[in-house]
C-alpha cells in the first residue's frame, strides 16, 4: 500500500451519505407501519407475519446507522440531529412492537373500528418517509411542508383517541374499556413519536 492510500483510509475522513440513510430507515419504519395497516385492518395474516422481519431490519438498519455515526469525523449536518432522527425512527418502531405485544397479550386480531387512527398513523408514516425523501434531493420547503403536515396529522390522532374513549367510557364492559384503553394508548404513542420525528 501506498503512502497516498495510507493517507486516504486513516487520515482523510471518508464520505458517508447520512441523509440516504436515515431514508433507509425512514422507508422500512414505513413498510412496518404499512404491514401493522395490513394485519388489523386488512385482516391480512402474511402482515402480521411480516411485521416480526420488518422489525428485524429495522433493528439492524438502526444499528448500522447508529455505528457510522459515532464513527464519522465530520458529519454534513449537525451530529446531534442525524442522532435524535435515528432515535426516533426507532421509538416509531419500539412503539409498534409494544402495540403487537399488547394485542397478542389480549387475543386480539382485528381492530376495524379504529380504522380512522391507522389511516391517519399510515398517512402520517407515508409523509415522514416522503420528507425524508426530499430531504436526501435538497428539497427543503417540501421537507418543511411535509414536517408540518405530519404534526397536523398526530394533533388528529390525539384527537380521535379521545373521541374513541369517550365512546368506551360509555360501555359497561369494563374488561373491555380496560383493554381496548390499552390499544388506543399505544396507537396515540406511535402517532406522538410520528409527532416528534418530523
Amino acid at each position: 500500500m501506498n503512502i497516498k492510500s495510507l493517507f486516504k483510509k486513516y487520515i482523510v475522513p471518508h464520505e458517508i451519505n447520512f441523509v440516504e440513510m436515515l431514508q433507509e430507515q425512514s422507508l422500512a419504519t414505513h413498510k412496518m407501519v404499512e404491514n401493522l395497516y395490513g394485519c388489523f385492518i386488512s385482516m391480512n395474516t402474511e402482515n402480521c407475519q411480516t411485521i416480526i422481519e420488518d422489525e428485524e431490519t429495522t433493528k439492524q438498519i438502526k444499528n448500522r446507522n447508529m455505528e457510522q455515526l459515532l464513527q464519522a469525523f465530520i458529519t454534513p449536518i449537525d451530529r446531534e440531529s442525524i442522532y435524535r432522527a435515528v432515535t426516533q425512527l426507532d421509538w416509531m418502531v419500539i412503539s409498534v412492537k409494544h402495540f403487537l405485544s399488547e394485542t397478542k397479550a389480549y387475543n386480539i386480531n382485528t381492530l376495524s373500528e379504529y380504522k380512522d387512527i391507522f389511516n391517519l398513523i399510515l398517512t402520517a408514516s407515508q409523509l415522514l418517509n416522503e420528507g425524508f425523501q426530499a430531504l436526501e434531493k435538497n428539497k427543503h420547503i417540501t421537507v418543511s411542508r411535509k414536517a408540518d403536515k405530519v404534526r397536523d396529522l398526530s394533533d388528529e390522532i390525539s384527537q380521535k383517541y379521545i373521541e374513541e374513549m369517550v365512546k368506551l367510557s360509555e360501555n359497561e364492559d369494563f374488561k373491555k374499556v380496560f383493554i381496548h384503553k390499552e390499544i388506543l394508548a399505544q396507537l396515540k404513542e406511535i402517532g406522538r413519536r410520528l409527532h416528534i420525528t418530523a
